[in-house]
């Protein structure tokens, strides 16, 4: 193998590497937000805030993370595909705090959780008599 064959193999692996970067911590993730419990309490709120905002985080970094192998033409079409690939391993760590919000009853899904903001209906009824 040549030097500028094994150079484009590292960088291969490095791009791999950091396309997965967000789900590899979702496994430790799961598992603080099961021991936190359903409860409303500051560890709970504390938990699910950073199950929620550090995949909206490296999903605004996604250009920073990925700036290194911009300039280089021989890998650009992976660099593409990883970065649509970090992109939805994001959205399924935000997904994963998303429901857990959900299921702590905080996240307005049902219609009941809106019927204080909907306008009240008005029926008309008239009768006429002789």
């Amino acid at each position: 193998m040549t030097p500028e064959q094994q150079q484009h193999e590292r960088k291969l692996r490095r791009i791999r590497s950091l396309q997965f970067q967000p789900v590899t911590s979702l496994p430790m993730t799961l598992f603080m937000l099961w021991m936190v419990g359903n409860d409303l309490s500051i560890f709970s709120i504390m938990f699910v805030g950073m199950s929620i905002m550090t995949p909206i985080t490296s999903l605004m970094n996604t250009p920073k993370t990925f700036q290194m192998f911009e300039g280089e033409a021989d890998v650009r079409k992976d660099v593409a595909l990883a970065k649509l690939i970090y992109g939805v391993c994001c959205l399924a760590a935000l997904g994963v705090g998303l429901m857990k919000v959900s299921w702590m009853g905080l996240l307005p899904v049902n219609a009941i959780d809106w019927l204080d903001h909907s306008p009240p209906r008005y029926a008309e009824v008239s009768f006429a008599s002789f």
